[in-house]
């Protein structure tokens, strides 16, 4: 009678182990990390003649929203510390105080706002290593941080607000995800044209907005991909997070989502909505977010596209 098969050597499960985990990788890459580009679905309309420089709305006040959690609760049971990304907070916080804007910060509750240890490791400030300095000093000194105004407040005065504002980090997911006053915030302001924008994480948002009521209904947008939700959970938090699949949510929801190549910088804008990808992606946002601030000054408003659907959102 035949001997018994012996089970595989060691070494050679380990280098099949490795070789499915490089597949799987590749994989991940392909199909959850680099999304096609596609045209923006919206149009920007200005009137016939440029407006006099009386009729121009100076700069002024920006709300930005940030995630006052500070402990996130993972799919194994365990938690772990979280909160706002530090430098989708910091880099765009100040690219819009430089260009004379007033940024006006909200949590839920007024809570004061908690940072992500990750966020603090210099691998995410390599183009401008001193900034990781002057981002701490500002979350140290800025009055604003220590008792920032509660969502319920600001959204009674939403109209005097020209933008809004929200950075990512997995804070958003926690306790602004499913944030009613923020929802509102949002549609109050998709619904009169003015520029929002979500970094990161934060574009999850727009996949919990009833399709009917949300303004940004099939847009072109970019957010944290799949392969980089993988990496961080495997890496950097070590399970998995109880809501995840960002991109998957976003095209269910019936919204263009395409990224770039992990850990490379992509911002996109359709017309007042402007959405960027990860922490490497600051500059690019801060532009196109600027830009969009500055069309919205200059009275200019979206339209669709001649190819987009006829019942699309304004």
């Amino acid at each position: 009678m035949d001997a018994p098969d012996s089970p595989p050597p060691a070494a050679f499960r380990v280098g099949r182990t490795l070789t499915w985990w490089f597949v799987s990788l590749a994989l991940a890459c392909f199909a959850g990390a680099c999304g096609c580009a596609t045209t923006p679905t919206r149009r920007l309309v200005f009137p016939s003649a440029p407006l006099p420089p009386a009729e121009t709305q100076a700069p002024g006040a920006v709300l930005m929203v940030l995630s006052a959690a500070s402990e996130q609760k993972l799919a194994d049971g365990s938690t772990r510390a979280t909160g706002v990304f530090l430098n989708e907070f910091y880099e765009p916080y100040r690219a819009l105080v430089d260009a004379g804007y007033e940024v006006v910060l909200a949590t839920p509750g007024g809570q004061r706002p908690a940072f992500d240890p990750e966020g603090l490791k210099p691998s995410y400030w390599k183009e401008r290593p001193e900034a990781l300095a002057e981002a701490q000093t500002l979350v140290a000194g800025l009055p604003q941080l220590q008792a920032p105004l509660p969502l319920a407040e600001v959204r009674t005065r939403a109209a005097t607000f020209q933008a809004l504002l929200i950075p990512g980090g997995q804070g958003v997911m926690v306790d602004l995800l499913d944030d009613a006053e923020l929802h509102g915030l949002l549609v109050d302001f998709g619904a009169s044209a003015r520029p929002v924008g979500l970094v990161c994480h934060a574009p999850a948002l727009l996949a919990r907005l009833p399709a009917e009521q949300s303004p940004f209904s099939g847009r072109r947008v970019t957010s944290v991909s799949g392969f980089e939700e993988w990496y961080i959970e495997t890496f950097v938090m070590g399970a998995r997070a109880q809501v995840r699949g960002i991109g998957d949510q976003l095209d269910e929801a019936g919204y263009a989502h395409e990224t770039a190549f992990p850990g490379r910088s992509r911002a996109v804008r359709d017309c007042n909505l402007v959405t960027s990808q990860n922490p490497f992606s600051g500059a690019d946002f801060n532009a196109l977010f600027l830009a969009a601030l500055t069309d919205w000054r200059n009275a200019g408003r979206c339209e669709p596209e001649a190819s987009a659907a006829p019942d699309a959102a304004p």
